[in-house]
């Protein structure tokens, strides 16, 4: 006798599936938040490369 598999839908419950999307909402929110607080709170280091560009004399006025 061949067994049939039973399909994703009959196994889960409407309450059973708002309740994962809700986890996975809540867990967004968290990731989204720690990442905008990490941003927040990093002190990146401004860029400490010299320029060096010549200008010449013929631009300004004397």
């Amino acid at each position: 006798m061949i067994q049939r598999r039973r399909s994703f839908h009959r196994n889960t419950t409407p309450i059973a599936m708002s309740r994962v999307i809700s986890v996975l909402f809540v867990l967004f929110l968290f990731v989204i938040g720690g990442g905008m607080a990490f941003l927040a709170s990093w002190d990146m280091p401004a860029p400490s490369k010299t320029v060096e560009k010549v200008i010449p004399d013929e631009r300004f006025p004397r």
